[in-house]
């Protein structure tokens, strides 16, 4: 309040009010200004584009009930603003999009990302999202995290993302999208995490991912990718994950995969694979899980699988394995589930599998072994399945 000559003057009395307005909107018009001298970039701009979108959704959910006009989208649900250096400046800005599990409907496409230069973060899985992803997404530089999983999303994956030179985690898993993998995700150096799991992508698995070297995480599976495992893969050294199940993947398991030494969870079933298993994957000594099953694998299986100390699944069955079963898997004592049914393995069961006492699924059925059964196979006090018909052991049973 001020005084000038013998009336006062407030915000309550029209005249005043009509200054505040003025300056209400002259100080609006200075950040506009403002921000279009710093590249076009302001709050308003990136309130007006969720508000955009919200707006294009069929039926916007309950979550999105706060963002409203004539609020700030820093307090809105899902929406997280931070401060951020842009050149000599630090404008509040629009970070995070954190929607999960909000039964989202409509498309990506309508969010115009460009508005949205700060963001970091954008977790929407488990929505009803359709449509493509839009091209327009690869403008988001600062991007470390793309979660999209448990939606409906279609087309193809854009080559844009592979701009996204942050993203750490990228997650599509669950959607219907189809085409070629981009080669240019190879451009994406610092991915923990590449997930794309249970899509319709096809074709081959590119080379350029073998540039990945951050990566921990590699899922491609129950998709119809096709062709051989780039031997690229090997350059992987910091992988602990790598599950290519459920394709229609090719050719032989190459030997570059034995210098994955930090690889935990090997996953190949259910492909095309031929040829023997490779001696160099002996050698992934951290490996907990191994699955091979229901491949069109030959020759024996490699006694020294029995230096996988920590192995806790070995799955190799429907195959064309032949051999014995080499008694050295007795030293496998953390196993839990070995399954060697329906090949062509020939020899006695070895007693040493008397000492996985930690056993509890034994699945040797469906092959030509001979003799009698191994009487030190009642130590095992765990086991809930054991499988063998359609062999020709003979004797009594212990």
């Amino acid at each position: 309040m001020q005084t000038l000559g013998s009336k006062t003057l407030s915000c309550s009395t029209p005249l005043f009010y009509l200054c505040c307005l003025l300056l209400v909107s002259c100080l609006f018009l200075l950040e506009e200004a403002h921000a279009a001298r710093h590249g076009g970039i302001s709050l308003r701009s990136q309130h007006t584009a969720l508000l955009n979108w919200k707006a294009a959704l069929a039926t916007p959910p309950l979550q999105m009930s706060s963002w409203q006009e004539n609020t700030s989208p820093c307090n809105w649900t899902g929406i997280m603003c931070m401060a951020v250096r842009h050149g000599r400046h630090m404008p509040w800005a629009v970070t995070n999009i954190s929607l999960p599990d909000a039964d989202i409907h409509g498309q990506l496409g309508e969010l115009n990302f460009s508005a949205l230069p700060f963001l970091a973060y954008i977790d929407l899985q488990n929505n009803s999202l359709h449509g493509a992803l839009p091209a327009s997404i690869g403008s988001l530089s600062a991007l470390s995290v793309l979660n999209l999983p448990y939606n409906q999303l279609t087309g193809k994956i854009p080559a844009q993302i592979g701009d996204l030179q942050s993203l750490r985690l990228l997650e599509l898993s669950f959607n219907k999208f189809t085409g070629h993998i981009p080669t240019s995700l190879g451009n994406l150096t610092m991915l923990t995490d590449l997930l794309i799991h249970q899509n319709m992508v096809s074709g081959p698995i590119p080379e350029e991912i073998g540039r990945l070297v951050n990566l921990q995480n590699l899922q491609l599976s129950n998709s119809t990718l096709s062709g051989l495992i780039p031997k690229t893969l090997g350059n992987l050294s910091q992988l602990n994950a790598l599950c290519l199940f459920g394709n229609q993947l090719s050719g032989t398991i190459p030997q570059e995969l034995g210098r994955l030494v930090h690889l935990q969870i090997l996953e190949l079933n259910s492909n095309d694979f031929s040829g023997p298993i490779p001696i160099s994957i002996t050698n992934l000594t951290m490996m907990s899980t191994l699955y091979l099953f229901e491949n069109e694998i030959t020759g024996p299986i490699p006694p020294e699988l029995g230096n996988l100390a920590v192995l806790n699944q070995l799955a190799l069955f429907t195959n064309q394995i032949t051999g014995i079963i080499p008694p050295e898997l007795g030293n496998l004592t953390m196993l839990n589930l070995l399954f060697l049914s329906t090949n062509q393995i020939t020899g006695p069961i070895p007693s040493e599998l008397g000492y996985l006492l930690n056993l509890e699924s034994l699945a040797l059925s469906s092959n030509q072994i001979f003799g009698s059964i191994p009487s030190n196979l009642g130590n095992i006090t765990k086991l809930e399945i054991l499988h063998l018909f359609r062999n020709q052991i003979t004797g009594s049973i212990p």
